[in-house]
């Protein structure tokens, strides 16, 4: 049973893929927002395929920057469930067959990971044009996804383009739960390290009763300095992701699941 809701997951989710790039192939998005909105349809569509159910607390802001904490390339699709956003992701993802022609269509701003000082001015840039697009700007600013255990200290860059636009940086933070007894959410929910996609795809597409919650906090204050701006966000993230985070009944974590096996 497990393997047949698997499969018949991602072909809908394939089928929902072919579908959006035959639509913005046969009708290209004239703007990144209009782009963004388009993608935000297809989006609501493509989560509800994978079996995963969504709910919001808080209030999204209707502009300037949003962070939050990141568990897997779920996160993506969530978000752009919830409203359209301006997304901010890794320079490999432009590359990927498909999803990076269709990022690009919704104003995805790339960013070179270590690339350093020398891609500061055209990452500004791009950030830049993205706020003045009238959408909000979602980026992760741990980097990399994690296994749900704590939010990673937060990079700097990118918080550089707060300062310059001037624009207001709202906190989010969002969790996942399950109800399936043979899922592990460090493993087959969330997506970190060295996991293959495929493999985790299948799982996560099999599993039963997958929830996220999203919580959009206040407003950060600091507007002098980046360091502070970033340690600030950073608490509320966690705030807020510790808040949310709690194990449904009967789902086991992957150290819960070794020790039963152990024993």
């Amino acid at each position: 049973m497990r393997s047949l809701r698997s499969a018949w997951r991602i072909a809908q989710v394939v089928a929902l893929l072919l579908a959006a790039a035959i639509d913005f192939f046969l009708r290209p998005a004239r703007s990144a927002v209009e782009g963004a909105e388009k993608l935000h349809r297809y989006c609501r569509r493509i989560v509800r395929a994978l079996g995963v159910e969504w709910s919001v607390e808080g209030i999204s802001p209707d502009a300037g920057a949003v962070v939050s904490n990141h568990l897997s390339y779920v996160d993506i699709l969530l978000y752009a469930s919830i409203r359209p956003f301006i997304m901010v992701a890794k320079a490999e993802v432009r590359g990927w067959p498909g999803i990076g022609w269709l990022t690009r269509q919704a104003g995805t701003v790339y960013v070179v990971r270590g690339g350093g000082p020398a891609t500061y001015p055209e990452v500004n840039r791009a950030m830049a044009q993205a706020y003045r697009s009238g959408l909000p700007v979602l980026f992760f600013p741990e980097g990399t996804t994690t296994d749900g255990s704590e939010v990673l200290s937060f990079r700097r860059g990118l918080f550089h383009s707060v300062f310059n636009e001037d624009v207001a940086l709202h906190a989010a933070a969002l969790s996942y739960s399950c109800d399936d007894q043979n899922v592990s959410l460090a493993d087959d929910v969330y997506w970190w390290g060295d996991a293959l996609l495929a493999p985790h795809l299948w799982r996560l597409a099999g599993a039963r009763g997958v929830r996220a919650t999203v919580r959009f906090g206040r407003a950060v204050e600091e507007r002098d300095d980046r360091f502070v701006l970033s340690q600030q966000a950073r608490l509320q993230v966690a705030e807020m992701h510790a808040e949310l985070s709690f194990a449904a009944p009967g789902v086991m974590h992957a150290n819960e699941i070794e020790l039963v096996e152990a024993l």
